[in-house]
Parts: C-alpha cells; structure tokens; sequence
C-alpha cells in the first residue's frame, strides 16, 4: 500500500503542478484580452453552479472510493444515481436561472448559468470513471486527463476571446474543459455502466455518500463566507483584497498539498480496519506537512512587503498585511489537513461532517462580531479560531484514533520553532519593509537553507524513514 501509495502521490502531484501552472497564464492571457465585468458575469454563475455540483455527486463518488465488495455493482448504481440528480438539477438550473440573475442585477447571467449548467452533466457522465482509477491508486492516467482538462479551456477561449466574444469566451472554454475530461476518462478507464440496478446497494451508498455531501456542502460555505461577511459589512474593495490575496496564499500551499488528499484517502480506505495503522500513517503525514507548510509561512511573512510592491503594486495596499496572516492561518490548518480524509477512509464520513459543522457555526459568529472593527481585527479573528479549531479536532481524533494533542504537537513542534527562528534571522539580515527587495529575497533564500539545513539534522531519522519508502518504491517501479 506504502509503494502504490507514493506512487500515486507523485502522478498526482505533477497533475496539481500541470494544472496550476497552466491555468495561471491562460488567466493573464485572458485578462489583457477581456474586462472585469466579463471575468464577474461568468463568476457569479459559477458559484451556483458550483453550490450545485455539490448535491449532484451527493458523495457517491466517495462512498464508491470506499467500498471494498461488490465494486462494479456499486459503480453502476453511482452512474445512474448521478446521472438521475445531475438532470434534476440541471433542469432547476434552467428554469431557476432568471431568479439567479435578478439576485446579482445582471440579466446576462441568466442564459450563462443555463449554459453552464452542462457542466453538471457532463461531470455525472465521467464521475464513475474518476472515482474507480482514485480507488486503485491509479493516479498516472489522471495525471494525462489533468493536462488535457487544464489546457483545453485556453484553447477555445483564447481565440474566441480575440475574436471578441466576450464573457462567453470563458463559457465556452469552460465546456470544452469538462467535455475533455469526460472524453479522456472515458477512454483511460476501462469500466462501463450496464441497466442493472441494485435498490438495496443503493441505499447503502446513498446512507454512506449523504455524509460526504454535507460536508461538501459544508466545505462550501467554509470556502466563501468569510468573503461575504467581508464584501456585506467592509465593501467590495476591502473584499477584493481580501479573496484575491487568500487566494494568493491558498494557490501556494495548494499547489503542494492538493495532491496528497486524494492519495491519502485513497491508501486509509485501504487499510481502514485496522485504526491503530491510520493512526500511525495520519501522524506520519501530519509531521511531513508540518515540515513544509510552516517555512512557506514564514517566507510568505518575510516577503509580503515585495509581493504587495510588485507583484500587486499599488492599488493592492493592505494585501501584504492579508497574506501575512493568512499564511499563518494556512499553515496551522494544514496540521488537521489530513484528518478529514482519515475519517472518511475508515467509514466514518459524518464525523468531519459535524466538525466542519460546528467549527463553521463559530466561525460564523466570531466573522460578524470581528469585522466591524475593519479588516485587520476580522483577520486577526480568523487567526485565533483556527486554533479553537485545532482543539477541536484534537479532540475528535483522540476519539475516533485514539491520538492525544500530545502527538500533534510532537508531530510538527520542531517544524514551528525552526521555521520562525528562520524568519527572525530573516528579519536580522533584511528589512522586512521591502525597500530593499533583493536582499530581502537573499535573507529569505539564506533563512530556507538554514531550515533545510537544522530540520535536516533534527528529523534525520524522519528523513530516512521517507528515504526508504521512496527508494523501495523506485525499486518496485522498475
């Protein structure tokens, strides 16, 4: 499981790297080519179509990851059932579509959610697919549907938009992107769905997937309240610097661990028997994100003053002060970051579910008494509620897995205390006020190879443990 699981992480890392370096230029690309208001025409359907992928997989696609019996009988029933809700929902989309648009004052945004409502079906058409290659492990041919997704848009939409189609040279580049995944999975996966159903299978999956739905749906409102307390309460510029620069910070720590997650969910499914092994497997990954996440925390606090200078210039002022703390935030939720997949693995979906629940319901009061004292307080706030989270989860995992906080804590302490020692030498050897950007950059460059350098010496035998799981894993590939 070990080797098949690092294999997996590698395909799909290079398929989250492929993914987000693409995905960036064709953005730049389209932004010198469209206005604002094109980009916030289509980004207005695109939250409701995305609040509606949330019910139209209702967590199907997970409970089939998790199944262990009964594999193609339950793929089958998942194809249906999604293909049975995707309609449903496509047709509320349709004829719910001008309700939508009075809602954001644009009558344009009627015909785009309609169109875009595609999506749902075409996702519902390949779902199956996806799940089944996640649950073997079988990340390589994702990797090639990742590339084909993530450069298909910019082929159509580039184009169009030179040809001044507009905010439906987005539209259509959008549905190009999911017509090729559909196609690819299609043909990467041997699998294919049959007439056959099975009610009593279907109930099974149905109680298991409502889970992993709510959280989903959960998972949702956690991505987007916090921007709509801010817009609702601060305005839209306060807004703007805000999710732009949380989507900065996300982008980075995305980039590096978005790939783990599935991988993870995958391998705990696998082994989830046997609580005391995804117990010792969770604090293992927990001490390897701890290893990476907070020198990115600390390097993005050391270079926010170059960053708002010259990556945003200035109309962005304050967004260094955003990224700054929001890297912070970041790197101490992503100590937990693991746990939900762990819960899900080991058949226990509704356990994240109440969490999340419960952690949003707080969060929820703590943004709306915040942000009246302005931004820098709200995010100070969102700061000090991530760690009530962590408690939170500590203590449900000393339930479920029977992990103390003590293990966390001894799991990415060492990460912590080096990677601020690095960012005060930092602030030694360089102003942080960005005046000198090059040797800003140079202390930060210096400060990483003395992290590498001390967590090198001090988690050798963490290192080594990693060392030989990769080689033997490069031995079993040959």
């Amino acid at each position: 499981m070990t080797h098949k699981a690092i294999h997996a992480f590698k395909w799909s890392a290079l398929g989250e790297i492929a993914s987000r370096a693409i995905g960036p230029l064709v953005f730049l690309v389209l932004a010198r080519l469209l206005v604002p208001e094109d980009f916030g025409v289509v980004a207005a359907a695109t939250v409701v179509i995305s609040f509606s992928q949330v019910f139209s997989d209702a967590g199907l696609a997970k409970a089939l990851i998790q199944r262990h019996d009964r594999v193609e009988e339950s793929a089958n029933v998942v194809f249906w059932l999604n293909l049975v809700i995707g309609l449903v929902i496509v047709t509320f989309l349709f004829f719910g579509a001008h309700f939508i648009a009075d809602f954001f004052h644009d009558e344009r945004i009627a015909l785009v959610v309609q169109v875009l409502s595609l999506q749902i079906l075409l996702a519902a058409f390949s779902s199956v697919h996806t799940a089944l290659l996640q649950k073997d492990l079988n990340f390589k041919p994702l990797f090639w549907v990742r590339l084909v997704t993530t450069t298909a848009p910019g082929l159509a939409s580039i184009p169009l938009a030179i040809n001044g189609m507009g905010y439906w040279a987005l539209v259509f580049g959008t549905l190009l992107g999911q017509m090729a995944q559909s196609a690819a999975l299609w043909m990467f996966s041997p699998w294919r769905p049959h007439g056959r159903l099975d009610r009593n299978l279907a109930t099974e999956l149905v109680a298991f997937g409502k889970w992993a739905m709510l959280s989903g749906l959960i998972g949702w409102f956690y991505g987007w309240m916090d921007a709509i307390v801010v817009g609702h309460y601060l305005g839209p510029h306060d807004m703007g610097i805000y999710r732009t620069g949380n989507t900065f910070v996300t982008m980075i720590f995305g980039l590096i661990f978005s790939p783990l997650l599935p991988v993870l969910y995958s391998a705990f499914s696998r082994v989830r028997h046997d609580l005391s092994k995804v117990a010792e497997s969770l604090l293992l990954v927990v001490k390897g994100i701890a290893m990476v996440a907070f020198p990115i925390s600390a390097g993005l606090i050391a270079l926010r003053a170059p960053i708002e200078q010259f990556v945003f210039r200035d109309e962005w002022g304050g967004i260094g002060m955003v990224i700054a703390i929001l890297a912070l935030v970041q790197g101490f939720s992503w100590l937990v970051g693991s746990n939900g997949e762990a819960y899900r693995g080991v058949g226990k979906p509704h356990i994240e579910t109440w969490a999340m629940a419960l952690s949003l319901t707080a969060y929820f009061i703590g943004y709306v008494f915040s942000v009246h004292y302005g931004l820098l307080v709200f995010l100070l706030s969102r700061l000090a509620m991530v760690f009530i989270g962590l408690l939170g989860q500590f203590v449900v995992s000393k339930f479920v897995f029977h992990l103390r906080m003590k293990d966390f804590v001894l799991a990415g302490h060492k990460s912590i205390i080096i990677s601020f020692l690095m960012l005060s030498s930092i602030h030694v050897f360089a102003s942080p006020s960005g005046d000198n950007a090059f040797n800003l950059i140079c202390a930060v460059v210096v400060g990483l190879f003395f992290y590498a350098g001390l967590i090198g010496l001090v988690e050798r035998d963490y290192i080594a443990r990693l060392k030989t799981i990769l080689r033997n894993d490069s031995t079993m590939s040959k």
